[in-house]
C-alpha cells in the first residue's frame, strides 16, 4: 500500500550529496570536509584548513550577516580571502636561493596547493550545542553540529577555532578565531594569528626541511575580496559597484585601522539602486557594511608591544590591478604589492562611480612588516570581522515603504531616506569595532558571559505546540556555574531562516511568573509549521567587567533553534472521508512580504509561502494530484516518511506544489484523488476534488 514514492525532501539529501562531492573533488580531506564555523552570533563565519578559500562552492558562511540561514548561509559578504608571506634573500626546501619571494596563501590561487598545507582544524566551546528534538527527531545543523567541537572551561569567548597549517617558506601559522553570545559583542570575530619560523614547509610537523633559515624583510599580507550581500541567486551580486574605504590611518582617526566596503549606485539600472533594493518588494538587499579591523601587531619577534605604525601597507585597487602568480607576476612584483608602503584610503575620490574602471571590483591587502624572524621566533598580528547593517525587519519593512513611496527618516524622503537609513550601518558597525577593540584591550576572557542555552523539545498537540526545556545534564542544578542566573524566554517565528522572531512568553527575572521549563504554545494556527528557540537570561549581578555593568545578559538566539523540522498543532485523523479539503483554496502567491519568491522553481528549500494543507485525512491516505488533462502530478502519502514535518497520528499534510520533475507547477486547476485507511489498514474508501492555483 505504501510503495516509495517521490518526495521534494529528497531534494534536501540531494543537496548534502552534492556539498559531500564537491568536497571528495578536492583530493585533499582536511581541505573538504575539516571546516570549522562560528554561528553563535549575529555574524557567522567559517574556517577553512588555511587562511584561504577553495574555488569551489561549498556550503560554507562568509561574514554572512545577519546569521540565521542554516540552509543556504543567506547574507554572505566574503567572496575571497587570502594570507601572503613574504621573504628576502631566502633559499627553498630545493636548494634555490630567491633574493625576494612571496607564498601566495591566496585568494586568487584559491587553496593556495604547493604554498599551504593544512594541519590541524579544531573548535572549543564553553557550552555544548544544545540538543533540539521535534517530535522525537533530532534537528541537525548543516555546518556547526555537536559532535564538530569539544567543551573547554578556559576559553577566552564562549567560542574558538584553532587553525594550523604550514607554508612553503618555513614559517607555520595559528590561528586563532574568538566568537561570542553576549549581544554586546556578536557582531564580530577576533582572528588572532601567530606566524612561527619553524623551518616546516608541509603538512608534516616532525620534520623541519628549513630549520636555521634567519628570515629577513618578513611581510605578512591579509587579503580581502568582499561584496556586500554577495549571496548566490541575488542578481546585484554582479554588478560591482561596491566602494571601500579605510579608516584609522590619519590624524584624528578614532580606530585602530578599519577596512570597510558598502554598495554603491549601479549604472544598469534607472533608479538608485544603493542597497540593492528587491525589484518586487522594495527589500534591501545589500544593507551591510562588512568590514575587517587592526587589534595589534607585534613590534618586533623579541617586543610584543603594539607597533601602531602597522600596517605598513593599505593596497586597495581593482581586482584586474592586482598581483597574483596565476596572472603571470614575478617574485618581485608580488613582494613590492606587499611592500610597497603605500596608505591607500579607498575607492572614495579616486573616481565618481564605484563602477569606473579605476575602482571596479576592489580588492584589499592589508600588510605588516618588515620583521626579522630568527629560527624559532614568532609574530603575533590581530584582526577582526565585523559587519554593521539595519536589521533584516528593517530592510523588509522600510524597502516596501521606499518603493510605495511612503518611506521618510530624519525629515528625508525617497532616496535620500533610503540612502541615509542605509547609512546607519556604518554607524554599527564602527561601534562594533569599538567593541572589539575594547574587548581586546580589556582581555577576551573578562568579557562577560551569558547563561548556556538549554536542550529544546517540541511536541505537535492536539491545538497547541508543547515547548520543553532543560539545561545541561542536571535538572536540578541547571546552571551550577551561574549563580545570577534569573530565567528563560521563548521565541517563535513560522520562518526558520531568517530572524524575524518575536519573543511569546517569559517566566522568572522580574516577568511575575514562576520559574518552570515547560510553555505550552496555543496562539497557533492548524497547518502552520513553527519555528522556536528558548534563551536563558541573567539578572546582571556578575557582569561587572563588561560595556555596561549591571546590565542583563541573555544567551545566543540561535544555539537551540529548530530549522528543518517545524512543529505544527496538530488535529486526529478523521474517520471517514467526508472532510477532507484543500486550504487555501483557491491558492494565491502573496508570501512576498517577508522574503517570498518569484523564482519558476525551488532550488534547495521548499519556501513557506508555496505550501498547501490537505486537511480532514485519515490515518493513512495516497493523495495523487492530477492536471485538468489526467496527467499525474505528484503522489504523497500521509504520513510522509520522506517529509520531516509530517506527522503520524494527525489529520494534515502539506505539500510545497512540487512536482515529481521538481518543478513549481503553473496557474491552473487541478484535481485531487485520496485513499485512505484507518490506523488498522481498514479501507475507508476514497474521495475526489479540485483546488485552483493562482500565480
Amino acid at each position: 500500500m505504501f510503495a516509495k514514492e517521490h518526495s521534494p525532501f529528497s531534494n534536501r539529501l540531494r543537496l548534502l550529496i552534492f556539498i559531500l562531492l564537491s568536497f571528495l573533488i578536492t583530493g585533499n580531506s582536511l581541505w573538504g570536509q575539516d571546516i570549522k564555523s562560528h554561528e553563535i552570533g549575529l555574524l557567522w563565519e567559517t574556517m577553512y584548513a588555511t587562511g584561504s578559500i577553495p574555488g569551489y562552492a561549498p556550503v560554507d558562511d562568509r561574514m554572512t550577516y545577519p546569521g540565521g540561514d542554516f540552509w543556504l548561509q543567506t547574507g554572505k559578504n566574503l567572496a575571497g580571502r587570502g594570507t601572503w608571506i613574504g621573504v628576502t634573500e631566502w633559499t627553498d626546501q630545493y636548494g634555490v636561493f630567491h633574493p625576494t619571494y612571496v607564498s601566495e596563501g591566496g585568494y586568487a590561487n584559491d587553496e593556495a596547493h604547493g604554498f599551504t598545507f593544512p594541519i590541524s582544524n579544531k573548535k572549543q566551546v564553553r557550552n555544548r550545542l544544545p540538543n533540539v528534538i521535534v517530535n522525537g527527531t533530532a534537528d541537525v545543523r548543516i555546518l556547526d553540529k555537536r559532535e564538530s567541537s569539544t567543551k573547554a572551561f578556559s576559553l577566552d569567548a564562549d567560542e574558538r577555532i584553532e587553525t594550523k597549517w604550514a607554508t612553503n617558506t618555513g614559517i607555520s601559522v595559528r590561528r586563532r578565531s574568538y566568537a561570542f553570545a553576549n549581544y554586546n559583542h556578536n557582531s564580530y570575530i577576533v582572528l588572532e594569528y601567530e606566524f612561527t619560523n619553524d623551518g616546516n614547509v608541509d603538512a608534516t610537523t616532525t620534520t623541519s626541511e628549513l630549520a636555521g633559515q634567519n628570515l629577513k624583510g618578513v611581510y605578512f599580507g591579509f587579503q580581502y575580496y568582499i561584496i556586500p550581500g554577495g549571496d548566490r541567486g541575488h542578481p546585484q551580486v554582479d554588478e560591482h559597484d561596491d566602494w571601500v574605504e579605510y579608516y584609522g590611518n590619519q590624524p584624528g582617526d578614532s580606530l585602530r585601522g578599519l577596512l570597510y566596503f558598502y554598495d554603491g549606485d549601479s549604472k544598469v539600472k534607472t533608479y538608485d539602486d544603493i542597497g540593492d533594493p528587491d525589484q518586487f518588494t522594495g527589500e534591501f538587499l545589500s544593507p551591510q557594511f562588512p568590514g575587517i579591523g587592526v587589534l595589534h601587531a607585534d613590534t618586533g619577534y623579541d617586543n610584543e608591544d603594539d607597533d601602531r605604525s602597522q600596517p605598513s601597507t593599505i593596497e586597495i585597487k581593482p581586482q584586474v590591478r592586482f598581483k597574483s602568480y596565476t596572472k603571470g607576476s614575478t617574485e618581485g612584483e608580488m613582494y613590492e604589492e606587499l611592500s610597497s608602503g603605500n596608505q591607500s584610503q579607498g575607492t572614495v575620490g579616486v573616481s565618481p562611480n564605484p563602477y569606473d574602471s579605476d575602482v571596479r571590483q576592489p580588492i584589499a591587502l592589508i600588510a605588516f612588516g618588515p620583521y626579522d624572524l630568527p629560527p624559532g621566533e614568532s609574530i603575533n598580528i590581530v584582526l577582526y570581522e565585523a559587519v554593521g547593517a539595519i536589521s533584516k525587519k528593517q530592510a523588509i519593512q522600510a524597502g516596501k515603504q521606499w518603493k510605495d513611496g511612503t518611506l521618510s527618516f530624519e525629515g528625508k524622503s525617497g532616496d535620500d531616506a533610503k540612502n541615509a537609513l542605509i547609512a546607519t550601518g556604518r554607524d554599527s558597525l564602527f561601534m562594533h569595532a569599538s567593541r572589539a577593540e575594547f574587548a581586546w584591550r580589556i582581555g577576551l576572557k573578562n568579557i562577560p558571559t551569558p547563561p548556556p542555552s538549554p536542550n529544546l523539545t517540541l511536541n505537535s498537540g492536539p491545538g497547541r505546540v508543547e515547548v520543553s526545556w532543560v539545561t545541561g545534564d542536571d535538572p536540578e542544578n541547571p546552571h551550577p556555574r551561574d549563580e545570577d542566573f534569573a530565567g528563560y524566554r521563548v521565541y517563535r517565528s513560522d520562518r526558520p531562516n531568517d530572524n524575524l522572531y518575536t519573543m511569546i512568553w517569559e517566566c522568572g527575572g522580574t516577568s511575575g511568573v514562576e520559574l518552570t521549563n515547560e510553555y505550552w504554545d496555543y496562539d497557533v494556527e492548524r497547518g502552520k509549521n513553527y519555528y522556536y528557540y528558548v534563551t536563558s537570561f541573567d539578572d546582571g549581578s556578575d557582569n561587572t567587567t563588561g560595556l555596561f555593568p549591571g546590565q542583563t545578559l541573555e544567551s545566543s538566539p540561535f544555539y537551540n533553534r529548530n530549522y528543518e523540522l517545524g512543529a505544527t498543532a496538530t488535529v486526529p485523523p478523521s474517520s471517514n472521508m467526508d472532510s477532507v479539503l484543500v486550504v487555501p483554496n483557491p491558492y494565491h502567491l502573496q508570501g512576498l512580504a517577508y522574503g517570498g519568491t518569484f523564482q519558476e522553481d525551488y532550488l534547495e528549500t521548499l519556501r513557506p509561502e508555496d505550501q498547501l494543507s490537505f486537511v480532514g485525512l485519515p490515518a493513512k491516505a495516497i493523495i495523487r494530484i492530477f492536471t485538468v488533462n489526467g496527467n499525474l502530478v505528484e503522489t504523497i502519502q500521509h504520513p510522509n516518511p520522506e517529509n520531516p514535518n509530517s506527522i503520524p497520528g494527525s489529520a494534515d499534510e502539506t505539500w510545497h506544489q512540487i512536482s515529481s520533475s521538481y518543478q513549481t507547477i503553473k496557474s491552473g486547476v487541478y484535481f485531487y484523488y485520496v485513499e485512505g485507511w484507518d490506523r488498522d489498514g481498514k479501507p475507508l474508501g476514497s474521495t475526489s476534488g479540485k483546488f485552483v492555483i493562482i500565480r
